[in-house]
């Protein structure tokens, strides 16, 4: 894997500034603040603040980069199991403290049923798995192994607002492939390294609710910030689930 995000995220870890940027494939460039996920609960978002007063039992933290949520919730006495699909990553989580983390990806949780109580895909994962079908598909995945009464915490980003010419560009770039407005192909550089192309899906909340009510989740809350961004808590319906997950 080339894991140049991975190599950022520990470099950052250990002090170094070099800055990261991500590249969109329409030449669009940002620089990505690294050091935002090392900050404390005091310095993130509100929404993220407000969201994680759901979080009970036991806790899966999928894309847990730097480990700075399942930290929090060790401290407070919750146990936590953190994924991500960078080993660098793991690396870094598990040099900060956090207990359990795994190198595992979102589209293959290798967890049993009803294991986990409440699940954290914050810091915009929601759309890790890049598109609406691997989201979908995921969904289903996390059904099967939350327990009846758990929940999903998730954040996210509503990109209709923006007024930016370039993100209006290629949200209607996206329209003429017929791809979902919010979905960008991305990719990461860092030192003069670039990264392999990924997406990542965007969605309003009400898209959200679309994605996942076919999978067997509901949108409870969703709590707005700034920007665009937003947290959300999804349930389980209190029915039989129609889906099969697959092995």
């Amino acid at each position: 894997m080339n894991d140049i995000f991975g190599r950022a995220l520990m470099s950052c870890y250990r002090g170094e500034k070099e800055p990261v940027m991500l590249c969109r494939e329409d030449g669009r460039k940002d620089e990505f603040d690294l050091q935002g996920l090392f900050t404390p609960y005091s310095e993130w978002p509100e929404c993220e603040r407000k969201a994680l007063t759901h979080v009970k039992g036991r806790v899966l933290d999928i894309g847990c980069g730097s480990g700075r949520h399942s930290l929090w919730l060790q401290e407070r006495g919750i146990d936590v199991v953190a994924i991500d699909i960078s080993s660098l990553a793991v690396r870094v989580a598990k040099a900060r403290g956090v207990k359990v983390p795994l190198l595992m990806a979102a589209q293959g949780l290798a967890f049993a049923p009803d294991a986990v109580d409440t699940v954290l895909l914050l810091g915009n994962n929601f759309g890790i798995c890049g598109n609406i079908t691997d989201t979908q598909r995921m969904m289903r995945q996390l059904y099967r192994i939350v327990s009846e009464d758990g929940c999903v915490i998730t954040s996210c980003r509503d990109v209709t607002g923006t007024s930016d010419p370039e993100h209006l560009s290629y949200q209607e770039l996206n329209r003429k492939r017929g791809r979902p407005i919010g979905q960008i192909t991305i990719r990461v550089e860092y030192k003069g390294n670039v990264g392999e192309w990924f997406d990542l899906l965007m969605v309003a909340p009400q898209e959200m609710k679309g994605i996942c009510k076919n999978e067997g989740w509901i949108t409870e809350k969703v709590y707005k910030s700034e920007n665009g961004g937003y947290a959300a808590i999804l349930r389980r319906e209190p029915s039989e689930h129609p889906f099969v997950v697959p092995k």
